[in-house]
């Protein structure tokens, strides 16, 4: 059967004038680094979101704390120079706060300690060597910094053009979704906002008639549009005046599974930046959204923010 979908958008009214009001979230960011060959797109982006929101910036590369002693000092002067290179090749702002760490260690431990130091409220990082998709990125350091720490993280595959200009979030009607929909707004305010979300009508094993699936649909719609109303609510009484930045949103409600209903409207809306809400007790293999998150981040189509609720 055919996806039902919905599709509803209003007008932009004075987004970039809300954006200015809103307080940005986002005070200090610290970009992990391997010095990879891709690794400058994670760097320009955390320049680029360092001076959008007149946050600090820390660069953070650990090696290997094992290497014999006569190596560790030019190794990390050899790394302190790639950075410093790939950053004035950037060309940031001169008034930008950026401090560079090159220290010892061995895995994602160091990467959560610096967060802490730093108090960081954005850690990015770049996709793992994963080309094809076909390797879970379980184990991997930017899994377990995700898994283990309570920090929004940032995964940018792509090269940067500019802010943010689209925004895609995946949303269901869980606590993890709320804190998703305010590290959306938080993080590009004056974006185009798209919430997808995506649902199956119970007992999926006996084909459901048209009329049960347009009823399904209906109702799905009726509680995304209570859920969010709810929640700009809180976020306008925390915030006055920063609701009109919510009134450009394109709701899209599509039946079926949550990864394909994801894959294929990203396919049509073509975002900027993909946002999921997950949970860290049990690791994204049971993130709120199933295992999208975890498949998402194997093979992501933009760049994607993942937001814990705790």
């Amino acid at each position: 059967m055919a996806s039902e979908q919905i599709h509803e958008t209003a007008a932009p009214t004075g987004l970039e004038e809300a954006a200015e009001k809103r307080r940005s979230p986002i005070r200090s960011i610290l970009m992990a680094t391997d010095l990879s060959a891709r690794s400058d797109r994670p760097l320009e982006r955390a320049l680029q979101l360092a001076h959008q929101h007149d946050a600090r910036l820390t660069v953070l590369h650990v090696f290997d704390e094992n290497l014999p002693d006569q190596v560790r000092d030019s190794v990390a002067a050899a790394a302190r120079e790639d950075i410093e290179h790939h950053i004035e090749k950037a060309r940031p702002s001169a008034d930008l706060d950026i401090n560079i760490q090159v220290v010892p260690g061995k895995d994602y431990r160091d990467i959560l300690r610096a967060v802490a130091v730093t108090e960081a409220d954005l850690i990015v990082m770049g996709v793992h060597r994963n080309e094809s998709g076909l390797k879970s990125i379980v184990g991997t350091t930017m899994e377990r910094v995700i898994r283990k720490g309570s920090t929004a993280v940032l995964v940018v595959p792509d090269p940067v053009k500019g802010r943010y200009k689209r925004l895609m979030l995946g949303l269901d009607f869980s606590i993890y979704s709320r804190f998703a929909i305010r590290g959306a707004l938080g993080m590009a305010p004056d974006a185009d906002l798209n919430i997808v979300h995506a649902f199956k009508v119970p007992f999926e094993g006996v084909q459901p008639d048209r009329e049960a699936l347009l009823h399904a649909h209906r109702q799905h719609v009726t509680d995304l549009d209570a859920f969010i109303a709810e929640e700009f609510e809180a976020i306008e009484a925390e915030e006055p005046g920063t609701v009109t930045e919510l009134e450009s949103i394109e709701k899209v409600v599509r039946h079926g599974e949550t990864q394909a209903v994801l894959r294929a409207e990203a396919e049509r809306l073509k975002p900027d930046l993909m946002v999921l809400g997950t949970h860290g007790r049990v690791g994204l293999s049971r993130a709120v959204l199933g295992s999208v998150a975890e498949k998402f981040l194997n093979r992501p189509v933009c760049d994607v923010l993942v937001i814990k609720a705790w």
